[in-house]
């Protein structure tokens, strides 16, 4: 479940029986909210208003690099990461199947080690290319179906200043980073990005459109989507 707060954005809520009390903590680009069972939401949204200094102060603190090793939790929105330590392994192997990315690892490896570091990066960057490839194209023709827009194709590429674009031709581009979103977020930039197929500007007619196809919440997404960043 999400809640949206107009000051934080979304929080994601995770329920846990073990936990005792709640916690939040600055995950994936958003706030996650872990919570012990049997508590009201008003309960939760009446805490989230008492920390809220606390949480804007998180939320406002440039989050660390990821470092990849066997302990990270990672995953975009549609595989998770899975580095596993081979015996046999003398190379790194990678494995997409049934939304798992698994790399294999030669024995001893040293993750904190710069090269290692680069290497695992380009692999994960090899399957956000090949995820957005089969996803993406699917969603514009989806969403551009549902809400009668028309464009002339789609093209995934590498850009870290933008997460999508629009020519004047109607050509689609989206940065494979989209992969690093929230995946209601990655058809927000679509939705963004078709409205430019009808107005090429930001202007007043521009948001009325967006706002229209994204149940009201053009300005609320803008927002969240710059508490991200195509660079990981």
């Amino acid at each position: 479940m999400v809640i949206n707060d107009k000051d934080l954005g979304s929080i994601r809520l995770v329920e846990n029986k073990r936990a005792r009390k709640i916690i939040v903590r600055y995950k994936d680009g958003s706030l996650q909210l872990t919570h012990p069972s049997g508590i009201s939401i008003s309960f939760i949204k009446k805490t989230i208003e008492e920390m809220k200094p606390r949480l804007l102060n998180l939320l406002q603190r440039k989050p660390e690099s990821t470092i990849l090793s066997p302990s990270t939790d990672f995953k975009t929105f549609s595989f998770f990461l899975k580095l596993i330590e081979s015996q046999s392994a003398n190379n790194y192997y990678l494995s997409l199947k049934n939304n798992v990315l698994s790399i294999s690892c030669p024995p001893n490896t040293d993750y904190e080690d710069a090269v290692v570091q680069k290497t695992l990066r380009a692999l994960v960057e090899k399957a956000f290319r090949y995820e957005a490839n089969r996803l993406f194209p699917q969603k514009v023709k989806m969403l551009a179906a549902t809400f009668g827009f028309s464009y002339s194709h789609v093209k995934v590429n590498k850009s870290h200043s933008r997460w999508g674009s629009c020519s004047s031709q109607k050509s689609i581009n989206l940065s494979l980073y989209c992969m690093l979103l929230p995946e209601y977020l990655v058809d927000f930039i679509i939705l963004h990005e078709l409205c430019h197929t009808v107005e090429m500007n930001h202007g007043e007619h521009f948001w009325q459109l967006l706002d229209k196809v994204s149940e009201g919440k053009a300005k609320q997404y803008t927002a969240e989507l710059k508490r991200y960043k195509t660079n990981w």
